[in-house]
């Protein structure tokens, strides 16, 4: 995937560190879609706290934990999954 910018992207740190904090994921990206300009962002994430959960419960998950960030942005593509190593 195409790295848009380098530059500190504070808004993308808050989003890994409350997506980190509450569901502790063994995998998580978050992109800055938007050129750098921190408005959209591709987030994919593996959490053990998605298991036995339907899509839209998952995204329903992580869309609560930014329920503060997610006004600030124009877009947000999420791409969730259960960990199977449990």
């Amino acid at each position: 995937m195409r790295q848009f910018s380098t530059a500190a992207d504070p808004k993308g740190d808050k989003i890994r560190s409350l997506l980190s904090d509450q569901l502790k994921p063994s995998v998580l990206n978050v992109i800055d879609m938007s050129g750098g300009c921190g408005s959209m962002y591709r987030i994919e994430i593996v959490s053990k706290e998605f298991n036995d959960k339907s899509i839209l419960k998952q995204h329903r998950q992580v869309n609560d934990i930014l329920k503060d960030v997610i006004p600030t942005l124009h877009g947000l593509t999420l791409q969730t999954k259960g960990d199977a190593a449990q």
